[in-house]
């Protein structure tokens, strides 16, 4: 079977591919997000603790926002930016509160870039091809 670009498909099945990717986009911030999360909204939580609750939920809603816009197909670049945001205000957080720095940044970091890149360049082909 020849391979079809996504304007020849029909246009319910180009909506599903938007949501599924948004699926996607959802379940692997929530993997990148949730230990941060936890640290951050647990009772107890020894950054609370040390810090306050103030900043943890201050963080812990960034991440939260940043997550259901990343998840939401156009508003993904602003989610993106929230998501990233949040994960540097919970390592600053971390370190603050003495713990050595962690291992996970950069690699979380990268799994948002490589679907929001991916998000963008599909959209982007999608227009050129358009017209």
């Amino acid at each position: 079977m020849p391979l079809r670009s996504a304007a020849q498909l029909p246009p319910w099945r180009r909506q599903v591919m938007v949501w599924i990717m948004a699926a996607l986009r959802l379940g692997a911030g929530w993997l990148v997000t949730r230990t941060e999360l936890g640290a951050l909204v647990m009772t107890p939580s020894f950054l609370r603790a040390q810090l306050g609750s103030a900043l943890c939920y201050v963080d812990a809603a960034v991440l939260g926002a940043g997550l259901l816009a990343f998840a939401w197909p156009r508003s993904y670049l602003v989610g993106f930016v929230l998501t990233a945001a949040g994960l540097l205000g919970f390592e600053w957080l971390w370190r603050r509160a003495g713990m050595g720095p962690g291992a996970v940044l950069v690699t979380s970091l990268s799994v948002l870039a490589v679907l929001a890149a991916g998000e963008w360049l599909t959209r982007r082909v999608s227009r050129l091809t358009r017209g």
